[in-house]
Formats: C-alpha cells, sequence, structure tokens
C-alpha cells in the first residue's frame, strides 16, 4: 500500500488534467517544441540544442522509473537568402521522449519544421515570420507492470492471476500538424545601441487533434495547445541587462502561465549578444478547470524556478530547478523538477552568417 499510493496519486492527477503535453521551464532551450516560427530565429548558421527534465523524484524515489522523464533534442539551420534581400528560410528536425510513472506511459516522436523569416524594414532589424512543423508519434504503455483489482489473491498482489482486462497493442503511431508566428525587432538607443529590443510569438499544435486511445476510441483525441509568449531587453548599465518574459499555455481544460525576468551580464561591451552569464527567477501558475473546485478554476501557484546559464564560444549551458509551492508540497517536500540542458550556435566555415538580425532569447 505504501509503494501503491504515490503511483496511484500521481496517475490520478494524469487523468485528471487529460491528455496534455509536457512542459518545460527553460522553453527557449526547446525552440521547436515551443514555436514553428522559432526555426531558424539564431545568429548563426546553424543550431543543436538538448534538454532533460526530471520531475517528482522526491515522491518516485523508491520505484523502478523514480521520476518522470522527458528528453528533447533538435538540429536547424537558417539559410541567409530568402525571396527577397534580408528574408531567410529556417529548416529544422527534433526528436522528444517522455516516460511518466511506473507504468512507463510516454512517447515518443520525431518531426520536421520550416519557417520564413519576412525583413520588414532596410536595415533588417525587424522580421515577421511565419513557421510550419509536423512530427510523428509512438505512444507507448508497458501492460506488464500495471496491477488491477482482480490478481489480488486475499493477501497481496499475484501476478499470476489474470487481468480480466481487455488489452490491445502496447504502442501505436499518429501524426500531429502545427503551425505559429513571430515578430521580432531591434532597436538602436543613443547610449546603449542595439541592446533593446522586443519578440512576440504565437503557436497552435495538433491541429488535426490525433486519436490517442489505446483502445482504438475515435473520440479520444489529443487537445489542441495554444501558446502565446513575448519578452523585451533592455540594458540598465554598461555590461547589465534585463529581460523580463512570459508564456501562456492553454490546452483543453488546462492552462499555464510563467512569468520570468533575466539578467543578463556581458562580457565584452562590444559584442552584447555573445558570450554573457544569465541569471533570473521565474513564477509558474496552472489551473482553469471550470468544472473543478472553486480554488481550481483559478490560476493557482505551483512553483518558482531558479534559472541560471552561461554562452561561451557559441556554447550554451543552462540549468534551472523548480521549487514547488502548490498543495502537493506535503508529499513532493517542496521538491518539483530539475533541467539541465545544451545548446551549440555555429557558423559555416568558409562563409559565416550574414548580419540578418535574430533575437537572443
Amino acid at each position: 500500500m505504501k509503494k501503491f499510493l504515490p503511483i496511484a496519486f500521481l496517475t490520478a492527477l494524469l487523468f485528471k488534467a487529460g491528455a496534455q503535453d509536457p512542459h518545460f521551464s527553460q522553453f527557449y532551450m526547446t525552440p521547436m517544441y515551443l514555436n514553428p516560427a522559432l526555426t531558424g530565429a539564431f545568429d548563426g548558421n546553424y543550431r543543436i540544442t538538448a534538454l532533460f527534465r526530471g520531475q517528482w523524484g522526491s515522491v518516485l524515489r523508491n520505484e523502478s522509473v523514480p521520476m518522470y522523464r522527458t528528453y528533447t533534442a533538435s538540429a536547424d539551420f537558417r539559410t541567409d537568402k530568402g525571396f527577397a534581400k534580408g528574408d531567410a528560410f529556417g529548416i529544422g528536425a527534433s526528436f522528444m521522449g517522455d516516460q511518466a510513472g511506473e507504468s512507463r506511459y510516454g512517447f515518443n516522436s520525431g518531426g520536421l519544421s520550416i519557417s520564413y523569416h519576412k525583413s520588414l524594414n532596410r536595415r533588417n532589424t525587424n522580421y515577421l515570420v511565419a513557421g510550419f512543423s509536423s512530427s510523428i508519434y509512438q505512444q507507448t504503455i508497458d501492460y506488464s507492470r500495471l496491477q488491477f483489482g482482480s490478481q489480488w489473491d486475499g493477501q497481496g498482489y499475484n501476478a499470476l492471476l489474470p487481468t480480466n482486462e481487455f488489452l490491445v497493442d502496447n504502442r501505436f503511431l499518429y501524426w500531429d500538424v502545427n503551425a505559429g508566428l513571430l515578430w521580432y525587432a531591434k532597436f538602436d538607443t543613443r547610449k546603449y545601441r542595439g541592446r533593446t529590443s522586443v519578440y512576440l510569438g504565437a503557436s497552435a499544435y495538433h491541429l488535426n487533434r490525433p486519436s490517442i486511445s489505446f483502445l482504438g476510441d475515435k473520440q479520444v483525441r489529443l487537445n489542441m495547445k495554444f501558446v502565446g509568449h513575448g519578452g523585451i531587453r533592455f540594458p540598465l548599465a554598461k555590461r547589465f541587462d534585463m529581460q523580463p518574459k512570459f508564456i501562456v499555455m492553454s490546452q483543453g481544460k488546462s492552462i499555464e502561465t510563467i512569468w520570468a525576468t533575466d539578467f543578463r551580464f556581458i562580457f565584452e561591451e562590444r559584442y552584447p549578444d555573445g558570450n554573457h552569464l544569465r541569471f533570473g527567477t521565474m513564477f509558474r501558475m496552472v489551473g482553469g478547470d471550470a468544472k473543478a473546485p472553486w480554488r481550481d478554476k483559478r490560476l493557482n501557484a505551483e512553483a518558482v524556478i531558479l534559472n541560471l546559464g552561461v554562452v561561451w564560444s557559441g556554447i550554451e549551458l543552462g540549468v534551472a530547478y523548480d521549487i514547488n509551492v502548490s498543495e502537493l508540497i506535503s508529499g513532493s517536500r517542496s521538491q518539483g523538477g530539475f533541467e539541465v540542458g545544451l545548446a551549440y550556435v555555429g557558423a559555416w566555415k568558409k562563409r559565416g552568417p550574414s548580419t540578418i538580425y535574430c533575437p537572443r532569447f
């Protein structure tokens, strides 16, 4: 019973929320998962990213799968040519895997994305981007790790007893389609040239609402996810910038929002988008179920997130830790999730990137 309770508790949370996508605290280190229009949005010729997230380790520490685990990797490229001068194409590929709980329920997915960066001014400091992506998912579950009421022999669980359940294939494939828009611009100021920038984006995922039932029920479909995100960067001193940002996500009955502020220490004042150290905090709130008890209808505090990152010679290392502040504190011991991310932005040896401006998130 001691082993069963935390598993049942977290499983109930999963099904209460319905089928939902994984979330990340370092959301800008998963660019194509946040918005297909972010494909190719970087200063360089190519970008490679990887991120790992572990969650609920304090609750599942004694289980065979000691946490909810999500990992993702991507690679994207940006051309220096488009249909008009100053425009550019972005092309990318991404992979994601997710595994949750004792049943190892989760998925693996791989997808492709494309974007077009349209310059809105002659100096190429103001852009509008449209992006599209499509992914193939393999959804899985390990039935052999599930325990059913019919396998109770009066004293305990007996794996030799029949489940009396109709269990079909434990894995199947589906695909989805996603789209997004992004606007970003850089502004010159008298004192700190090129250090002020702003961006706004919106994306929609699972536009075709694929069926996700292991039993083949076509009525059980993945909810569409809508994302809005944005931020602004401005200088506070010669080598010190501030960058407030936000993200709002809605999927089915679930709403999640993150409000964050990063501070950036620039190592070389002449290169404000180059090597730097960043640190900051985030605040995540969740909620939105209109049929839930009154306290769940509004947004409720879920986590305070601490993050730290460094960029050096095109390599970015980022870490984040979630401190749980929700009503699950007694079970989670205030521990939420941790993330480790790594990214590299590079340029071709024979021909580096053009002067097309791209935002630094």
